[in-house]
């Protein structure tokens, strides 16, 4: 099974700079993955531009689908993850991730979740976890401790992806790395960058795992959002 971790920027095309859900739609059928962690995600809501984009992606991939909303902005907008999967989701949560006491005061705070969802592949379960975690450092130990947590609960096979905004030498991801393995590691060119799109100057974007065979994994170096998607080849 392929699995793909996309920042979508709530579905933006990134060089005409409007939302182009058909865009997105385009681009997961072409890398022909199976199950896709989305984050920047809209719901639907009473700001302008706030559709309900993970039913629009499902449709449109004829995909089953989960929105996890993480926060209203302006207390009107969902904005959150999402999964779309080929194969049937037999549970899926949001599960929030608890706010640092030292939120900062210039705006770059934003409360998070976690995307918990159980997905039925060719009847065997495998948990996947979608993540986006805060510009903060103190947002992503919390992030991280969240993350582990779930992590020691479940005992099925395992798939954690998302944008989680920082480099893998950050020591913050540490507790990560000791319990999951990272696709980077298969990879032809390790560390390949994600962000930003148009200039590619770092990797902040993930899929870790635990209990499959990851056969490959590239970074797709299309100009969509302003991330690079990643995909993951699995076994199970």
């Amino acid at each position: 099974m392929k699995v793909m971790t996309f920042n979508i920027q709530h579905c933006l095309d990134y060089k005409k700079n409007k939302i182009n859900i058909p865009l997105f739609v385009d681009t997961i059928k072409q890398c022909g993955a199976d199950i896709c962690g989305l984050n920047e995600v809209r719901g639907k809501g009473h700001l302008f531009g706030y559709t309900d984009q993970t039913n629009a992606l499902g449709d449109g991939l004829s995909f089953n689908r989960y929105f996890a909303e993480a926060i209203k902005v302006n207390g009107r907008g969902p904005y959150g993850n999402a999964v779309v999967s080929r194969y049937p989701l037999k549970s899926a949560e949001t599960v929030k991730i608890p706010d640092p006491d030292d939120k900062n005061a210039d705006g770059s705070f934003e409360t998070r979740c976690v995307l918990k969802s159980i997905v039925d592949v060719e009847g065997k379960e495998v948990c996947v976890l979608v993540c986006h975690m805060g510009l903060e450092n103190s947002e992503r130990v919390n992030a991280v401790a969240s993350l582990c947590k779930i992590i020691d609960e479940i005992k099925t096979p395992l798939i954690l992806m998302g944008d989680f905004n920082t480099t893998p030498d950050n020591e913050v991801l540490k507790p990560l790395y000791q319990r999951l393995n990272d696709t980077d590691l298969m990879a032809d060119k390790k560390g390949a960058f994600t962000y930003p799109s148009y200039n590619p100057e770092k990797k902040i974007d993930y899929i870790f795992y635990r209990g499959l065979t990851c056969k490959n994994v590239i970074t797709v170096s299309e100009i969509v959002s302003d991330h690079f998607p990643i995909i993951a080849e699995f076994y199970l």
